[in-house]
């Protein structure tokens, strides 16, 4: 009976986005991480194929997902599909491949954000209308010569951060190739990250039109007595067509050690430069502050009458300048809470100024395919977000309640939500202010429990709940779901918003 059930769900095998976002953890030994879990990595979960000698390894997971949920509007929505992992180590060399294919329904909302968008978070492709079917792929191969370099190249995301969300760089966009240098010394985590994006807004379907560009980032994180964490960001953005002549990759932005702003200049380019830090802080055991600053432009002195109009409010002083962009993200997070093990909690504020992230050139805004590179809302918002965790042998409870206050666009308008518009579309000089144009408030709630199911790959069996709530020009639309699923727990899928 065991093994019938075992091939009937390899058959339908999995990856459905219609439940749960939330609870899977983002690994990694600094605040740079993957964004795809390697099944390898877990010793409880034996392969479907194992070969392993004395110096090398190679293993085959089936990775599934089989989900039925009833929703208020579209009533039942049924989605399937099936994928595979193959993971190969040994002494210097390391590589994995991930393959998903699946096909079904969204819950109303999200079916509605991938239609609007013409993709799903996380995934390369996106077919169909109301069945819709979607394929992800996530590729590496990474070298380590020694313990100070690691060279990776692949096709992917990355996270930047300590957070449920980053500021920097988040796992929410379509996968990218990307070539990675990581170099360990002292207290010094150095990555440098070269990969590529497309600008597909407002042209999805007519390749012709897309338009490629480049990211060059680094990030430097110093580990100070094992409880602090400082982190130091730089990315910029450019356009492989530059209009009279075709630019491609700038090998002026090899340097693996420089700030790219003075070689901006050097080449006579306006590239898209982006500066953040990051700081995680452990300053009780298993509780962690954690904080990000982003800063995309700005000026003293205008930053200066922001601070004088806040402590003057009786005075008309000319403030919020639209360049004055940037973004703080806080947080704290606590495992085993009040001393009791496998329980987490996580309070989290995110808030970025309007025309954040954006370029007078739209293909030159922190995007990918039609999705933001960092923060899923984009620009001109503010966040807060509470999670709770408790797992126990192979039962987790999970639970996340989140609301957001966003300012969204009226037709032709341009007030700084949309990354993606050339920021030359802006509304106003001044006067801008987070929540600006038509305020959007939107409350967010799920639940699920889950049973790891050992036999099945580590697959997690859960039922849950979700409610979404949006808010605008005293129009509530509300959306519910409840959700049966049985999926392999390899990467997040934003739709937490």
């Amino acid at each position: 009976m065991k093994g019938f059930l075992i091939l009937l769900l390899f058959a339908f095998s999995l990856v459905s986005y219609s439940q749960s976002t939330f609870f899977y953890e983002l690994e990694g030994e600094n605040t740079f991480k993957d964004a795809v879990r390697q099944l390898s990595d877990d010793t409880s979960v034996s392969p479907l194929i194992d070969l392993i000698d004395n110096e090398k390894s190679l293993s085959l997971y089936p990775v599934m997902e089989l989900s039925y949920s009833i929703d208020n509007k579209e009533k039942g929505i049924f989605r399937a599909g099936a994928g595979a992992q193959l993971n190969y180590s040994s002494n210097k060399l390391n590589a994995g491949f991930t393959y998903l294919f699946n096909r079904g329904e969204y819950m109303t909302y999200r079916k509605e954000l991938i239609n609007a968008r013409s993709v799903i978070p996380a995934s390369t492709s996106k077919q169909g209308i109301s069945t819709i079917d979607a394929q992800f792929w996530d590729a590496f191969l990474s070298y380590t010569p020694n313990q100070t370099f690691d060279f990776e190249i692949g096709y992917g995301r990355k996270f930047i951060g300590s957070g449920h969300r980053s500021l920097l760089l988040s796992d929410l966009s379509s996968p990218y190739p990307y070539f990675k240098i990581n170099t360990k010394f002292w207290k010094l985590n150095y990555t440098n990250l070269f990969s590529r994006q497309m600008n597909t807004y407002g042209v999805v379907g007519d390749q012709d039109l897309y338009r490629q560009k480049f990211t060059a980032s680094h990030y430097l994180e110093l580990e100070l007595f094992k409880k602090l964490k400082i982190g130091l960001f730089e990315t910029v953005i450019w356009q492989s067509d530059e209009g009279t002549y075709i630019r491609g990759f700038d090998p002026n932005y090899l340097n693996p050690v420089i700030f790219y702003r003075p070689v901006e200049f050097s080449v006579g380019s306006s590239d898209n430069v982006i500066l953040g830090a990051n700081i995680e802080y452990e300053f009780i055991s298993n509780y962690t502050f954690y904080f990000q600053a982003l800063i995309d432009e700005f000026l003293l002195d205008e930053i200066r009458a922001d601070v004088s109009q806040v402590v003057n409010e009786d005075e008309d002083i000319q403030s919020g300048w639209w360049g004055n962009k940037y973004g703080i993200q806080v947080g704290l997070k606590a495992n085993d809470f009040l001393g009791k093990q496998g329980l987490m909690i996580r309070v989290e504020y995110n808030a970025v100024r309007p025309y954040t992230y954006a370029h007078s050139s739209p293909t030159q805004a922190y995007s990918h395919h039609s999705l933001p590179l960092a923060h899923p809302l984009g620009a001109n918002f503010e966040e807060a977000i509470a999670q709770l965790r408790y797992s126990r042998s192979d039962w987790s409870f999970s639970a996340q309640y989140n609301q957001s206050r966003r300012g969204v666009s009226p037709f032709g308008t341009n007030f700084g939500e949309e990354i993606e518009l050339s920021n030359t579309s802006r509304i106003k000089e001044y006067e801008n202010f987070i929540g600006q144009g038509i305020s959007t408030h939107t409350k967010y709630f799920e639940g699920s429990i889950s049973r790891r199911l050992k036999f099945l790959w580590g697959a997690d069996l859960s039922i849950g709940y979700a409610w979404r709530q949006q808010e605008a020009m005293d129009v509530v639309d509300v959306n519910t779901m409840v959700y049966l699923s049985i999926r392999s727990n390899l990467f997040r899928r934003a739709f937490d918003y």
